[in-house]
Formats: structure tokens, sequence, C-alpha cells
């Protein structure tokens, strides 16, 4: 990469010999944001007890770091400066080369009013206790905030003070969160949680912070020796002592057993409502992982060479090399203020209130022309990640036969020089520019996607390919992930991404080629052949959304890449079929849809590609058959009057009668009340004409 030496505010002295750089204690450098101050050489702090270098912009040392003055000072001497989620100093030291002394590193202030743990990197060397007491705020006297360090449980040890202790950190191989005490070395590579309780230290010294900075920025510092070193971790996910005795169970059959900690395993992984129990998947391979470095990381080079990841202890086994024979992955970005509570049904659970988790998918084309026929779904932010921010890899399709005939997935991770970058967005994708418009590949301002670099990345492919990235908001608020439906012309319809069920918030039913809906087969990134799948649906689902509140739904854009966000498609149309409302929309980047929850909330909205369906008249809705359906935990009736009324009664297989409601508008769907109601059941439907239409079902 070329390295620009480019515009440096100086006062005072800075003091370069050679390609070495000292830096005397009166000296105040200020590098300003969007420049590169890059040191060919060593660079070396006097001993200073005030502001020496503010970094807005971006610092690259070749060479060893050194800096000289005494810990109290928390590393004011050298801070990476944070404005905003744009806007921060990043530093970068080659991996090969001797840290001494501190960095601090602003973040904004996280937003821990109502919970538990709060999730971040740390990307420092040292001892737990003194990176944790480094807090601080620069506009406070450093004696103003005192920290003070909680770790007095041990490792893999019940202890009745567990949730007191100010670290945990996540330990891959035993799928748990492990104690931390003050002694302990910080592993910059792993993700680590702050106890953020009611009473807790870390609470304290935030509300101290956000009470005492009413005005201006409010933020927060750590500090530490600067990580640069590369970093390895070989992971295999297992249970208590590394066992993997759970390779071949379901969900149900291991999820209560205990941990090092005398906790069962759901109490982490959540799933006591029965979602996933039958899954051989579900709470299996939780590689979470954090960026280790003071400048942000990326994620997107997973060719041989240059990948991070490998698999089954082989360094020719990429991503790539894996992906037809053995395992399929997205990347999972926590973004900074990612927050999580306990819960006794849900496990660990989301608080965030910004738009803080991202996915990246890898696919692939299937044409056998294609050079690069591998390339990345879902939001490019998923690949980039940012100081403090962590990331998890969640393998979303094995084929055991070709994982060496086991569900566990081995892999090694590598990070050092070749993914740290002072990158904040990649080309198109630059915060700040204003909405991206129709285009077509020869216009200069879409260059990038004739840049053979993001091509051999997979972030620019070189055919048709169009992305549809759904949001699910609640008073500006989002649900979940985004919801993604892809599509190009080797792409197959109703492939196998899909889930029995999708744990988010919104997701879409997976489809067969003749345009059936598959209501048990959920998945958040659905892709479908853009050429055979015209005019057909493709529905959208919903989970634990409350009857009665109201929703939004938004989207954006893409074509050719996920970097290239557009206002309308060229390659196509989607439209959006609104059953309730009887309505169909064609959608662009604007589009906004709100609407009220009720049960039938999974039959009502379906996109369609380049056809808009027809909306039904009272002769077309009547047409149908009644028949019973099942929505989540409910069970429905589907009537084939809708301007009429019925009774609806239930019996057993006996013919005795269980309950029956009278005078059930048809015009909706009807939830059947199924309490007392046994497996196997007979529902008489008699409609207002007479007619009469007998369902016998099973009540699961």
């Amino acid at each position: 990469m070329k390295k620009n030496l480019l515009t440096l505010s100086l006062f005072a002295s800075v003091l370069t010999y050679a390609q070495d750089t000292y830096i005397g204690k009166n000296a105040i450098v200020k590098v300003q944001p969007n420049t590169l101050f890059y040191h060919g050489g060593n660079v070396t702090l006097s001993e200073a007890s005030s502001e020496v270098v503010k970094n807005e912009g971006n610092i690259k040392i070749q060479g060893n770091y050194t800096n000289n003055s005494d810990p109290s000072t928390k590393g004011k001497e050298f801070i990476n400066v944070w404005t905003d989620n744009n806007n921060y100093g990043q530093l970068i030291i080659s991996q090969d080369k001797i840290t001494t002394g501190l960095v601090a590193m602003e973040r904004s202030l996280p937003k821990i009013d109502q919970i538990d743990e709060y999730i971040l990197a740390l990307p420092f060397k040292g001892t737990a206790k003194n990176v944790y007491e480094s807090i601080t705020n620069f506009q406070l006297s450093n004696s103003a905030i005192t920290p003070t360090f909680i770790g007095d449980c041990t490792l893999n040890t019940a202890c009745n003070t567990r949730y007191n202790q100010t670290f945990m950190t996540w330990d891959n191989s035993e799928t748990e969160f492990d104690a931390v005490v003050a002694s302990d070395l910080i592993n910059p590579i792993n993700r680590y949680l702050i106890n953020s309780r009611q009473g807790s230290d870390f609470k304290n010294i935030i509300n101290q912070i956000k009470s005492n900075i009413s005005t201006g920025i409010q933020k927060v510092s750590f500090s530490g020796i600067p990580s640069n070193n590369n970093l390895t971790e070989h992971i295999i996910s297992g249970l208590k002592g590394g066992s993997l005795s759970h390779e071949d169970k379901t969900y149900l059959e291991w999820k209560n057993e205990i941990n090092n900690y005398r906790e069962s395993y759901d109490s982490y992984l959540g799933n006591q409502q029965n979602n996933s129990n039958n899954s051989k998947l579900y709470g299996k391979n939780l590689h979470r992982l954090a960026n280790p470095y003071t400048s942000n990381i990326d994620l997107s080079d997973i060719n041989i060479g240059n990948s991070w990841i490998y698999f089954s202890n082989d360094n020719s086994k990429t991503p790539t090399a894996v992906y037809d024979g053995a395992l399929r992955f997205r990347i999972y970005k926590l973004a900074n203020d990612f927050s999580i509570t306990w819960n006794s049904q849900n496990g660990n659970t989301s608080t965030s209130t910004t738009n803080t988790t991202f996915s990246a998918y890898l696919s692939k084309d299937t044409s056998s022309s294609n050079p690069q026929p591998f390339f990345w779904t879902g939001s490019s932010e998923a690949l980039l990640i940012k100081p403090y921010e962590t990331f998890y890899v969640d393998y979303y399709a094995i084929n055991r036969v070709g994982n060496g005939n086991t569900r566990i997935v081995t892999a090694d991770v590598n990070l050092g020089d070749k993914q740290k970058t002072f990158l904040k967005s990649y080309p198109g994708t630059t915060p700040g520019m204003p909405p991206a418009g129709t285009y077509s590949r020869n216009v200069e301002q879409k260059d990038f996607l004739n840049n053979e670099e993001l091509k051999a990345k997979g972030l620019v492919t070189d055919f048709d390919f169009t992305q549809l990235e759904l949001f699910l908001s609640e008073n500006s608020t989002l649900k979940g992930n985004a919801a993604y439906l892809l599509n190009a012309n080797f792409m197959q319809t109703g492939n196998e991404t899909s889930t029995k069920q999708a744990n988010n918030n919104i997701f879409f039913y997976e489809e067969n080629e003749n345009g059936d809906v598959i209501l048990d087969a959920e998945t958040i990134s659905n892709s479908f052949n853009s050429e055979d799948y015209i005019g057909k649906p493709l529905r959208i689902g919903f989970k634990n959304l409350d009857n009665g509140n109201e929703y939004n739904m938004n989207m954006n854009l893409y074509e050719y890449s996920i970097l290239n966000k557009v206002s309308d498609l060229n390659l196509g149309r989607y439209y959006l079929l609104d059953k309730l409302k009887n309505t169909v929309t064609e959608v662009d980047a604007s589009t906004q849809i709100t609407f009220v929850a009720d049960d039938n909330i999974n039959n009502r909205f379906e996109f369609y590609w380049n056809e808009a369906p027809r909306t039904l008249s009272t002769n077309d809705l009547s047409k149908g058959a009644t028949y019973i359906y099942k929505n989540n935990s409910n069970q429905l009736i589907r009537f084939e009057n809708n301007n009429t009324t019925a009774k609806v009664e239930i019996y057993d297989v006996t013919g005795k009668l269980i309950n029956v409601t009278n005078d059930v508008k048809t015009s909706i769907d009807h939830k059947l009340n199924l309490s007392n109601v046994p497996n196997i059941y007979v529902v008489v439907i008699t409609y207002k004409d007479g007619k009469v239409v007998t369902k016998k079902t099973i009540n699961k």
C-alpha cells in the first residue's frame, strides 16, 4: 500500500533522527483526521505528564514503540482520540516489533443503563487489573476516577461472588465465560465482558463521567501497552474439560449439562423455549473473537496465502477450499455499544439501541467460467472490525462427511499485519457520502466496480447480482439482524442455507421452484434464481413481536456488489404484497412499511421479483379451500369464504366436544384455542350458509 505523509499539526518540537523519532515532553503533536503520520523506524516518547501526541488520524510505526512515562498518567501522552463512530484515531505498529509503555484509546461512552454485561475487545498487553484501572476521561483529572478491579474467583471454579467479578472472558474451547483474576494477562484476541450490573464499579464510573461531562462528547478511555504482534488461536469448541461428547447430540440432549462454574449451558445459549431443541448444530462451534489491535482489521480476504482462518489443521484449507464439501459460514460482528442482559428464558440477549449487529456471508458463483467465483453477501460492515469490537464465525451449514465425519469445526485463526488497516469503509460506502443513485457500470463514480483487488476479495462481482437488505425496527430501535434476499442467474431457488428455525426477529421462509412457501424452513439469507423465479412469493416471517405494537420495515438495495448501494435497481424490480391491505408496492431504497403485529403477521407480507402479483378481489379470495396452518406456536384457520361468519368446533377423536366459538369472522384468520386439546383433534367449521368443513389435525 502506498504510504503518504500528509499534513501534520506541530506545536513546539518534534525531533526526528534518521529513521527514529524522539518526541520530547514539551512537544505537542496533533495528527489531523484523514492524515497519515508514517514512521520508518522507532518512536520514543520522553517522560511526560501531559498530552503529547493527540492522534485523530492514522499513525504507522515500522519500528519499536516506547513511552517512558509513568503508568499513573493512564497513557495521556499518546491518545488515539475518538470523536464519533466514523472519526477516531488509529495506530498500527508492525507485528514483529517491541512495544513498551502505554497508549490510550478512547471510545464512545457505553450505554449501560439497563444491562448486566458490556461486551468489548481489549487491544492491550498487561494484566487485567492494570488495563481495567486505566479507565478515565481526559476531560477529568485521573484522580477523580479511581476504578477498582474485582477478581477473586479463580479459573474453572464455582464461586459465590462470580457475578461480582469485573471481567469475564469467552472460552472457545469449553463454551463458557471464564473468570478473570487480577494477575491474568489480557489476551487481546478474546472477547471480554465487563460487569455492568447495578452497583458495579464500572457502572458507577460511567455514571460519574456522564454526570461530570454534561456537554460535548461523552467518552471513555482505556490504556495499556498496545497489542501489535501476530496472534493465533486454535479453536475446537467443546464442553467442560474440552469434551466433545455433544458432537452427535441434539441441543435438548446436552443443553442442561453443567460447566466448570456449575451453570447449565443454556444459561449462556438460551433456547429454553424449545425453538432449536432438535438441532444438532445449535450452540456448537461458537468461535467468538475480538479485534486485538488499535486499528481496524479487514476480514474480507480469505484466499489461500492471505486468509486469516484455516480449517482442520491445514493451511491450504481456507473457507474457499472447504465451501463445496465441508462447511459454510458468516462473519457476525458485534459493534461498539453492543451489550447483553442475562435472561432465564433466552440466555444472553442483546439490548442494543443502534444498528450494531452485522453479518456477511461467503457465497459462490457456480458458473464454471468465473475465475473469481467467491463473493460476499450481506453487510460489508461485518468485515471491517473497529477497535474494541468483537465478532464471531457462525457456521450455518456443515457437511458432516466432508468435515472429517464430525459436526465440530476445527479452526485456526491467524491475525496480524495483513489484516490491520486504516480503512474505515470500503470504496463506495464512505460514511457521510450522499445516497447513491441509479447507475451503470461505465459511470466514473463507480470505478470501484472495476477494482481488481476488491474483486479478488469477493467484494465486487463480474456478474449480475442483486441484494435486498431488510431491517425491522420498533420505536426507532432495530430488532435483530437484517434479513437478505439475493439473486443471480446461477443461484438455486430454495438453497441449503436454510435452517429449521431462524433465530432472528425478521426472516424469510424458503420456497421451492414452483413458488410454494416452505413453512418449516427459515433463513435470514434467502437466495433464488433471478431468471426462473419470477412473479412467485418470497414470504417474510417474524419472531417475538408483541401483538398490537407498531413496527417498521426499511430496506437497502445493492447491485453487483455489497459495496454498491443504489436507490433503484437496474437489474430488476421487487414488489411487496400486503395481503391484509390487499396492496402491492414497487419498492426502492426509500420504501418504509409500517404495520401492527397480530397473530397472522407471518402470512401477511411477500416480496415478488420482476413481476407484481395480482391484488385479490372478493371472488378471488372465496375460491380457495379452508385449511389449518401453523404460525410460530399457534394454529390458525384460513377460511374459504371471507365475507361471512362461521362456527368453529373442536372435538377429540372420540367425538367429545372440547370447545366451540360462534360468529367467527371469516375475513381474518382465526387462532384456535388449543388449551386442554389432545394431540389429535378434529375441527368442524360451519359457515353461515350451512356449508360444513371438517379438518383432522395434530396439536404440536
